[in-house]
């Protein structure tokens, strides 16, 4: 079913209000020491978040991926730990390939040229290193060339780690692990890997957002010698300068999901990507520098944002891998691909 506006106002006001006010501080801290915030999970899967692009014929919300982009910025605004971006791409995959996604949180492995993961007669193959949320979830999707399967955690080898964020980012090993279901997919593991970079750039551009707001709110707040550090000029220049790379990154991905949206989004996606894992570097550092580090100190919310989008940047591929890409591409098409390219977006238009 083709989403609409008033469908994705509903799940955007769901999304804001459930997120503000259930992943608290609190949520957040206690999942980085290990607890599972199952009463969070079980309110946001009744309210149908993570299903909003799966077709209804599968179970799902029946809405498109600009529905679940939309859903993911909320989730980045409000730093939510859980692994919606994994299960909404997962269960849309799996889906579209007329498997019905198994209910539960789901981690997502797509098949790497460098690190192949095969789907043969059932079983599954291979090595995937990463792996986000995978120890905390019971099954796993995995997108292979031309397939796609669903297999139980229990069926895998995991060795848990954690990233910088706190969140389990785990390496997984298929060791010919039966899948409990599998079909083919038209979606390819290079399709696979663009959708998850768009999703991970959403929620960068929601983060990006938060801490562009709480810098501010800092700004206003803080006082030196008698008045308010917003008031000084070079704590204004920083903050516009930070405005600007956030405004480019919400920019981007709200171009690259409505061109996928629309069917063709990979030039969009590549360059979105990019963007926002460039501006990440220097939206952190504005950010801390504007608040003096206060930013770093375990007690404050800052750093719940900079730490994600200090690992947002490099999963699914970083600036230098989608940079290259789009560097290629523009190259191999000549230069008088390069203006269509850059206007033939509908958002652009």
């Amino acid at each position: 079913m083709a989403s609409d506006n008033e469908t994705r106002d509903m799940f955007v006001e769901m999304a804001s209000r459930l997120f503000s006010e259930q992943a608290t501080r609190e949520i957040i801290n206690a999942f980085e020491k290990g607890t599972w915030p199952a009463d969070l999970w079980r309110q946001v899967e009744e309210a149908g978040l993570p299903w909003a692009a799966v077709p209804e014929s599968a179970g799902g919300a029946g809405g498109n991926i600009g529905d679940l982009m939309a859903v993911l910025r909320e989730a980045g605004r409000n730093a939510v730990p859980l692994p919606l971006a994994e299960t909404g791409l997962g269960a849309m995959i799996a889906g579209e390939a007329g498997l019905t996604p198994p209910p539960g949180p789901l981690a997502l492995v797509i098949s790497e040229s460098s690190a192949p993961i095969r789907i043969a007669g059932g079983k599954v193959s291979g090595k995937a290193r990463r792996v986000a949320f995978a120890s905390v979830c019971d099954n796993i999707i995995v997108v292979s060339s031309g397939e796609v399967a669903i297999v139980a955690k229990a069926a895998v080898k995991i060795d848990a780690r954690q990233g910088q964020t706190g969140e389990p980012y785990d390496d997984v090993t298929f060791d010919n692990a039966a899948a409990s279901a599998s079909a083919s997919s038209k979606i390819t593991p290079e399709c696979a890997l663009e959708l998850a970079a768009l999703a991970r750039t959403s929620q960068m551009s929601g983060a990006a957002d938060r801490i562009l707001a709480i810098t501010t709110q800092y700004a206003k707040e803080r006082t030196q010698f008698g008045r308010s550090i917003s008031t000084f000029q070079a704590i204004q220049h920083m903050l516009a300068e930070l405005s600007t790379y956030v405004a480019a990154v919400a920019a981007a991905a709200r171009t690259a999901a409505r061109d996928a949206e629309e069917g063709d989004g990979s030039f969009a996606i590549w360059a979105a990507k990019t963007q926002a894992s460039d501006a990440a570097h220097k939206i952190c550092a504005i950010a801390h520098q504007s608040m003096g580090a206060m930013g770093f100190t375990y007690e404050h919310i800052l750093h719940h944002y900079t730490r994600r989008l200090w690992v947002w940047r490099r999963d699914y591929g970083s600036e230098s891998f989608w940079g290259a890409k789009l560097g290629r591409a523009m190259c191999e098409a000549g230069p008088d691909a390069m203006w269509p390219s850059l206007t033939s977006s509908k958002v652009a238009a």
